[in-house]
């Protein structure tokens, strides 16, 4: 945990700063900014078309909070929920920036559902977490059940992550498999850069858990959420991966791996899944 914490801090100081065009600071403050369309489509499924507007929303493991500062702008009451003190910092002074209100919680998303966040519990309609979330959580049954705890009766999960199979290849030309499709404990990796800028200097060693569609899907539904859809995406606006994928004629990046048929290219794998699950918790009757 605590090499994964110095490399978030770090990440923290480092992301949004100039040094990286995926963070794109005066874009965000501006206005033109806004999420992605997976992200938007898995909120639009996750509150049947009616919007965030309105609703008690908890960004988990929020780092800066670019995502946080897109629900506040939607209408949403938005929580951040992230173990880096120097994220939710950049996160408080991006709100201020574009001039939107974030509360903000320093907290381990494994510990969710202690006593130490009473208080959170029971308060969200949505829990919302995007892309490169679980891979760093060792025990995925405490995190739903921290999801689950800080949903009020009826509210409901949005976790939009990283297929297992875009995890699992270092390069695709060779093809070189070495990340695991299931969980088989931890792995450890040291390494520079950044996912934002691969030639940042800075150097980290971490810690990360492969966790397999499954294993995601059984996690949620042993901690008592009910799922409402799963789906997965072939196509993906950027690539999380840094180096991994092509971008394709139409602006999408896809993995494809061999050949097809005469001149088509290969057909595409999955590189995305959107999980909705919904709290089963029955409401309080004063």
């Amino acid at each position: 945990m605590s090499g994964n914490l110095d490399h978030w801090q770090d990440l923290a100081a480092f992301h949004g700063t100039g040094n990286d065009d995926y963070y794109d600071i005066p874009a965000l403050v501006s206005g033109e900014a806004s999420l992605r369309a997976t992200e938007q489509g898995a909120l639009d499924r996750a509150t049947d078309g009616s919007g965030v507007a309105g609703l008690r929303v908890a960004h988990v493991q929020s780092h800066i909070g670019i995502d946080s500062i897109h629900l506040a702008r939607l209408g949403a009451q938005v929580t951040a929920f992230d173990f880096s003190p120097l994220a939710l910092e950049r996160l408080r002074e991006l709100a201020r920036r574009c001039g939107v209100e974030v509360t903000t919680e320093v907290a381990d998303s494994q510990q969710l559902a202690t006593g130490a966040f009473a208080q959170w519990h029971g308060q969200f309609d949505l829990v919302y977490a995007t892309v490169g979330v679980i891979c760093w959580i060792a025990d995925l049954d405490s995190w739903m059940r921290g999801a689950d705890a800080l949903l009020a009766p009826g509210g409901r999960l949005v976790l939009v992550e990283l297929h297992p199979l875009l995890c699992m290849p270092e390069t695709l030309d060779p093809l070189v498999i070495d990340y695991p499709y299931v969980n088989d404990g931890v792995r450890h990796y040291s390494g520079t850069g950044s996912y934002a800028n691969a030639d940042a200097d800075l150097s980290w060693t971490i810690d990360q858990y492969a966790w397999s569609l499954g294993e995601t899907v059984n996690a949620a539904v042993g901690a008592g959420l009910e799922i409402v859809r799963l789906d997965e995406h072939v196509s993906i606006p950027f690539d999380p991966r840094g180096s991994l994928l092509r971008r394709e004629d139409d602006g999408m990046y896809r993995m494809r791996l061999g050949t097809g048929t005469g001149d088509a290219p290969a057909e595409p794998l999955p590189v995305l899944f959107t999980l909705i699950a919904q709290s089963r918790r029955a409401q309080q009757v004063p």
